[in-house]
């Protein structure tokens, strides 16, 4: 199973941002990011709950054993990506997240 810090790697990279762009975004420096995703230091909840928007997951999947998990995708070029636009990117991606987390309740709620 992937560590925590392996699956924010992954998912930073799927996601084509760089550590840099991610460092800004939290308000931390490229190289606290660096050592993030090496296990040398760890992020506070609502660090990683920021990402896990940004990158379109859930919480769920960092305690998952899958390793497949499936992020919710949309299309951006993150050369050009400025900080108000990871905000909103974050913003759509938890809209997405939970709207998904309500289709599943109700789904599961009509079996």
């Amino acid at each position: 199973m992937a560590t925590i810090y392996e699956k924010l790697k992954l998912m930073r990279e799927q996601s084509g941002l760089r550590q840099g762009q991610i460092a800004a975004y939290l308000g931390v420096t490229q190289t606290f990011i660096s050592k993030v995703e090496t296990g040398e230091r760890n992020l506070t909840v609502d660090q990683l709950e920021k990402l896990v928007n940004l990158y379109g997951y859930s919480l769920s999947a960092f305690v998952s054993a899958e390793t497949d998990v499936k992020p919710i995708r949309f299309a951006y070029r993150a050369q050009e990506v400025s900080q108000d636009d990871l905000e909103v990117i974050a913003d759509i991606g938890r809209i997405a997240i939970n709207s998904q987390f309500m289709t599943e309740i109700l789904e599961g709620a009509n079996d």
